[in-house]
This record gives structure tokens, sequence and C-alpha cells, in this order.
């Protein structure tokens, strides 16, 4: 078989095992910070300390993807890739076994086990060659993401109706070993390692000071502050605020997850040509649910700010994925990669412990008030940015899904 058809059978190939690897990746880990409010309140947890629990697995996980997975040649980056994701698999389940010194410890080793496994994931979607192809395999790839989120936290609430959150974590455990058994499947693009900027080469440093790189990390940051938020401490506001059960505390992600996925879908139809104008929408959707969750006096009003925030969730990383993709070369997407993930993994790490204090100073109804400025602070900046980078602005977008 050669020419198209093989292309077409590689490329079918390539977006399965991205698609399994990705479900079994976001549908298992997303569990663990909702899971993990539960088991945290079981043990008499405060919330700055559910916040500081969540903490340890993103700072883990930034260890994993900035310190070692981004500094890694192709050859050896897919051996750790392919041991950490079965070290993910086995440690999953060990959650059944958490007391309140042994989650800390079970946090820290899924977070490094996790860390190099999203990355790599996001740089074999964006090393596509075809720009067409690329963008929609990578309009795929976080399309996946939300299919997972809205699968594993719908069988995550319905499975505490019957079972405890430590057998919850058993049941989830097929999520976690697909993982492992995708990963060694997974292509890995070949990259050229130098330093230097001449030869085709690059320079770490010149990729953290994209405009286009920048632009990518604050759009990120204009929802990962509430969803910083609303992952630590959606389901504890949903049971002590509103009165919920806990399997209704967590079925709240359930209405976030569809309208992300929605969002995710459409975007993957239709890749956006203007990502300025999408990152404006994002941003007013979430301050427009923050406002609402603010404001919610029962689980119905709760559950609706929670549709209308699933929509930037699924808008704001998809756009940032895409200007990633638009700005930089093959040889510096693994990089590129690696420090996106990674500068989301400090900014995530802080997040949770310092939206705990808030939460234990004003309330967990009040913080929504406290970010929603932040959010269009945020903005602000990531249109400074946007607005310069070339390869995002609506022209140049154009051009490049028009190509070949």
């Amino acid at each position: 078989m050669s020419g198209r058809p093989a292309r077409a059978l590689s490329l079918t190939f390539t977006m399965a095992v991205i698609v399994s690897a990705t479900f079994g990746a976001r549908s298992s880990n997303s569990v663990i910070p909702s899971y993990g409010q539960i088991l945290g309140r079981q043990f008499n947890f405060s919330a700055t300390k559910l916040g500081l629990m969540a903490a340890s697995f993103m700072v883990s996980s930034f260890i994993a993807s900035a310190l070692v997975n981004a500094r890694l040649p192709a050859p050896t980056r897919r051996k750790y890739f392919i041991a950490s994701s079965v070290a993910y698999s086995i440690i999953y389940p060990a959650f059944y076994l958490a007391n309140p010194y042994l989650i800390w410890l079970l946090m820290v080793a899924a977070g490094l086990a996790l860390g190099p496994v999203m990355p790599n994931i996001m740089t074999s979607a964006g090393s596509i060659e075809d720009p067409k192809s690329r963008e929609r395999v990578l309009a795929l790839y976080t399309l996946t993401l939300s299919v997972s989120l809205l699968v594993g936290q719908t069988i995550a609430a319905l499975v505490l109706r019957y079972v405890s959150i430590r057998e919850g974590f058993l049941l989830l455990e097929p999520f976690a070993a697909l993982v492992g058994i995708s990963a060694p499947f997974l292509p890995f693009p070949t990259e050229r390692t130098s330093t230097r900027t001449g030869g085709g080469g690059f320079r770490h440093s010149d990729v953290l000071r994209s405009e286009g790189f920048i632009a990518s990390v604050l759009n990120n940051l204009t929802y990962q502050v509430p969803f910083s938020y609303l992952t630590a401490f959606a389901a504890e506001y949903a049971i002590k605020s509103l009165g919920a059960e806990n399997w209704l505390g967590v079925l709240a992600y359930v209405p976030f997850y569809a309208t992300s996925m929605a969002s995710r879908t459409f975007l993957t139809i239709r890749p956006p040509r203007d990502i300025v104008k999408h990152m404006v929408i994002a941003a007013s959707l979430s301050v427009a649910g923050l406002l609402a969750a603010w404001v919610s006096r029962s689980l119905a009003v709760f559950y609706i700010a929670m549709t209308v925030l699933g929509i930037p969730h699924g808008m704001t990383y998809t756009l940032s994925v895409l200007a990633i993709s638009r700005t930089f070369r093959k040889e510096e997407l693994n990089a590129a990669n690696s420090y996106f993930f990674s500068v989301m993994m400090v900014i995530g790490s802080a997040l949770p412990a310092a939206l705990g204090l808030i939460a234990d100073r004003v309330g967990y109804r009040d913080t929504f008030l406290v970010i929603t400025p932040v959010v269009l602070a945020v903005l602000l900046l990531t249109l400074y940015f946007a607005i310069r980078a070339r390869s995002l602005r609506a022209n140049a977008s154009l051009n490049i899904l028009e190509q070949g």
C-alpha cells in the first residue's frame, strides 16, 4: 500500500491511539481531585488543606513535565513516557488504600506519573505534516478530552450511589489501564535538538519569549483560574453550601463537561480562523458563568452555572493548542508543548492552595465573585500579546488552513 491510502491509514491509526490514550488519561485523572475533595472531608481537611492536596498533584506533574520531559531527546522521552504511563496505571488503584497520610504520597506519585503523558500526546497530535489534518486532529484531541471528562465524571458520580469513594477508584481502574496499554503505540516525531539558532535549531528561551506562546499561556489562564477553583471545590460547594448529596455534588461536573464537549465538537468541525475573537467570547462566558454560580441558591441554578462555564472550558484550551500549532515549527513543538503544560502546572499548583485560603476567609460562594475581575484582567493581557502575534491574526490563520 502506498500513496494516499497509506497516508490515510497511518493518520487513522495515529488518531485512534491519540484518542484512546487521551480518553484513558483524562477520564481517570479528572476523578482524582473530585474524589479527593470528598476523601479530604472524610479526613477532616480544611479548604486550605484540600487546596494544598490538589497543589501537590500539580507540582509533581510540573516537575515531571518541565524539568524532565521537556529536556529529553525523542528516543529517551518515548521510553520515559511509556514507563510513566504504565506506572500511572499501577498507582491509580492504590487510592483504595488512602488514609490521611498516604493520600499525600499518592497524589505526588500520580502527578509524577501523569506529568509526561499529556504533553507527549499533544506533541504527537501537533506534529502531523498536513496543516488541515493537523488542526482537525488537534481539535479531535481536545474534543476527546471533553468526552473523557464527561464520561469519567458521570460514571464517577453514579458509582458513588452504590460504592464508597475508595471502591470507586477500583471501578475506574480500566480507564487508567488504557493509558499504559496505548502508550507504546503513540507515534513520536523525530526532532532536531540543537540549541543553536542557525541550521534549523532553536533556543528554548525563544519559545518562552514568543508572543504566540505567551498569548497561548495567558489565554488558558483566563480559564485556569475558575477551572482550578471548580476542580478543587465545586463538589464541596454543592454539598456544603447547597445541601447536595455526595453523588449529586460530583454530578455537578456532568453539565459542565457536556457543554465543554459540545463547544469542542464545534471547533473540531470548524477550526477557528480568528483565534483572538474566540478568546474574547470564551472569557466573556467565563465571567457570566462565575456570576451565575455566585448568585445560585439552589442546586438547579448551580447546575445552570456549570453548564455555562463548560462552554469556555471547551473553547479556551482548544484555542491555546491551536495557537501553539500555528506559532511553532515541528521541531519546536515538544519544547513548546512541554513548557506550555509546565507553566500551566506551575500556575495550577499555586492556585488551589491560594483559592482554598480565599474560600476559608470569604466562603465558597463569594470566592466566585473574587476571581471574576482576575479573569477580566488576564483577558486584557492576552489580547495585548495575541494581537501582536502575527501567527494568530485572522489572515495568517486563513493562510494556514488553506495550505495544501
